[in-house]
């Protein structure tokens, strides 16, 4: 089935190739107020794909669901801008296809100075760092038209896997995963799950919610005076929060979660270097609702420095395939997936147009079924402004669930340092 042999770049990697199946699209969508020039951000996005030539690449499958990445083919896709509602994410204007290129630009006008701009890539070339690199120098091409500076454009070279960067620096595969505290036997019944067909393409939507500035400056500075860092402190406050929902006693819980290891990597890896550069840790606890946060924040971010130390977490993804995809021989079903991107960064706008929201959606182009058991839920974590943002995915209740985890957010912000 495949094709001509000059169009194939190479065959994705095990991190690359677990978003293939649904054509996932990881979106950052930004709120925008003031007034847009059209046809500057058109032409900011045509030099984003020259500056990034990797976006305008296809995706292909052959016959045993394998993807390849595919050089360019046919004109650009350009920006697409229309008018509707802004309050919320939707389907962009243009159809999304792997099979066509890898970003897409959507912009959303509500005749008001209010607008919303999404910028849609392939989760398999480009994970959260990736894509805010996308986004920032999307803006700042962008400011550079509106403010007549001449744009210069280097085109990158195309983004390698974070197994060619562990392959380059000598990373082998050791004998544990590091994913032992969630791994669970996968169910004799299990079969090969054909390519098949897709359904229509659906977007999901995090619900979520915000601390202000201010608490989320006290929750920084209590994890720099008590000894844990700051992804510590927010996994167990979610952890609490999850297990008082679901149990209200003690409920030992599992947690995944990825780190990326650009600047864990010698040389590190600049953030368009790299698709997917997030190695996975995992951890193990009895979680007591009623119990210290700090205590279990402590042991989360332990856990988490003995595995860097010990090299776990670098060469974590070379066992992807045993837990991911159809050669997979172990389950990781009803963990907590708590992905953390971290603090978002200001991006370059001209005068008079202000960014005053920041989200993060998925898309899938094609989805299908799966071919492996999902977490329990999954939490997504970030910072926007100096304002800490929780999301949530895959459950029923949110509303309920994220309440939970404000009141322990907050909690752990009026936390006196010296306790």
């Amino acid at each position: 089935m495949l094709r001509d042999e000059d169009e194939v770049v190479r065959v994705l990697a095990p991190s690359e190739q677990r978003f293939v199946r649904h054509g996932t699209y990881t979106g950052r969508s930004v709120s925008v107020a003031g007034e847009l020039d059209v046809a500057a951000l058109k032409e900011a996005f045509a030099a984003l794909q020259l500056a990034f030539p990797v976006v305008l690449c296809r995706i292909e499958e052959d016959d045993a669901g394998a993807g390849y990445l595919l050089r360019p083919r046919g004109s650009p896709v350009g920006a697409s801008v229309t008018g509707g509602a802004v309050e919320t994410v939707g389907l962009p204007g243009t159809a999304v296809d792997p099979g066509t290129q890898l970003a897409y630009l959507d912009a959303v006008a509500s005749g008001a100075g209010r607008w919303r701009v999404t910028l849609f890539a392939h989760h398999s070339i480009a994970d959260a760092g990736h894509c805010v690199e996308l986004l920032s120098r999307f803006w700042g091409f962008y400011t550079d038209v509106v403010e007549s500076v001449p744009i210069t454009v280097v085109p990158q070279e195309y983004p390698q896997s974070l197994e060619w960067h562990a392959a380059r620096r000598g990373i082998v595969a050791g004998a544990v995963s590091g994913f032992e505290d969630v791994t669970k036997p996968l169910p004799e019944t299990a079969a090969p799950v054909p390519v098949g067909d897709s359904a229509p393409s659906s977007l999901a939507r995090p619900n979520r919610i915000r601390l202000d500035e201010a608490a989320t400056a006290r929750i920084v500075a209590l994890g720099h005076r008590r000894g844990a860092s700051v992804n510590g402190l927010i996994t167990a406050a979610l952890l609490r929060a999850y297990a008082s929902e679901t149990s209200g006693a003690p409920v030992p819980l599992g947690g995944l979660y990825p780190v990326d290891m650009r600047s864990r990597l010698d040389p590190r890896v600049a953030p368009a270097e790299g698709t997917n550069m997030a190695g996975l840790a995992s951890f193990a606890a009895e979680v007591d609702p009623s119990g210290s946060v700090l205590e279990l924040a402590q042991q989360i971010s332990a856990r988490l420095h003995a595995d860097l130390a010990s090299g776990v977490v670098q060469q974590s993804v070379l066992h992807f395939p045993d837990f991911y995809g159809p050669t997979r021989i172990h389950s990781l079903a009803g963990h907590v997936a708590i992905t953390n991107t971290g603090a978002v960064p200001r991006f370059r706008t001209p005068t008079g147009l202000t960014l005053t929201d920041y989200e993060i959606v998925y898309l899938s182009a094609h989805p299908r079924p799966s071919t492996g058991a999902s977490a329990a839920i999954t939490f997504l974590v970030y910072t926007f402004h100096g304002q800490l943002t929780v999301g949530l995915l895959g459950v029923a209740a949110a509303d309920r669930l994220l309440a939970a985890v404000r009141k322990d957010l907050t909690a752990l912000s009026a936390m006196e340092f010296d306790k």
